[in-house]
């Protein structure tokens, strides 16, 4: 399928925001991830010219979809990416994935366990996705967020899910976790250190039979599952997600 770029959007330090309006309005859940095929290459990349990005964008805001990345000089990819102009079109194909928020599979009538997120730098995507779906069903489903970033100007889309905690207090919770604040301009006053065990206990004691879904680079995502195996959780209330080829 063809999609043509309207818009971009710097979203934290080296990360952007590309917005793609397809030709027909594209069908998916979120937390799925699409395909992106660019015309040509301006710069060599072993890769080539194909990457799947998980949809930052929520079923609920409309056909355009939006894919998040951070924009690294290493990849002749993203550095095509980040140089296309406005109005150009590019090849799509998906949706694929099953890292997906899908309300029928956690609803039932008297039931709303809370989703616990998990998120190391751009493995927020999926979330954001996901959050804005709950708030604009108006399903209510309690979600915790818990992101952690080396410093607090890679915090991707951090005005606005600071905005969606403030405005939905009765099922969204936002916490934010900086391992290197010394590296960042900006002082930061918040949590630091990476997510661990430690960390996840304080922030969700007391929460019952919640789902804990990882998402990020793999190596924090494996860190993650042996935390949360020493947790005693059941591999069945947790989902991972790794992202690769940052």
């Amino acid at each position: 399928m063809k999609l043509k770029l309207i818009s971009k959007q710097i979203e934290a330090e080296g990360t952007k925001s590309f917005f793609f309006e397809p030709e027909k309005e594209i069908k998916y859940f979120a937390g799925q991830y699409y395909y992106f095929t660019l015309p040509k290459l301006n710069y060599p990349d072993p890769r080539g010219a194909t990457r799947h990005f998980t949809l930052s964008s929520s079923p609920t805001e409309g056909k355009t979809i939006r894919l998040t990345t951070r924009v690294r000089q290493e990849s002749g990819f993203k550095k095509t990416l980040d140089e296309l102009p406005i109005g150009a079109v590019v090849e799509g194909e998906g949706p694929t994935g099953t890292f997906i928020f899908d309300e029928n599979t956690i609803l039932n009538e008297n039931d709303k366990s809370p989703q616990i997120f998990l998120a190391g730098g751009i493995g927020i995507t999926p979330f954001r996705s996901m959050i804005k779906y709950n708030i604009d069903k108006g399903l209510g489903i309690p979600m915790h967020l818990i992101y952690s970033n080396s410093t607090v100007e890679q915090i991707t889309f951090r005005k606005e899910l600071e905005e969606w905690a403030v405005s939905h207090p009765e099922f969204l919770k936002v916490d934010m976790t900086i391992s290197k604040p010394e590296e960042g301009q900006e002082k930061w006053n918040g949590i630091v250190g990476r997510i661990d065990a430690d960390l996840v206990t304080k922030l969700t004691s007391g929460l019952v039979n919640p789902t804990y879904w990882l998402c990020g680079p793999p190596a924090m995502v494996d860190a993650l599952e042996q935390a949360l195996a020493t947790l005693k959780i059941p591999n069945g209330q947790i989902k991972s997600e790794k992202f690769t080829g940052y």
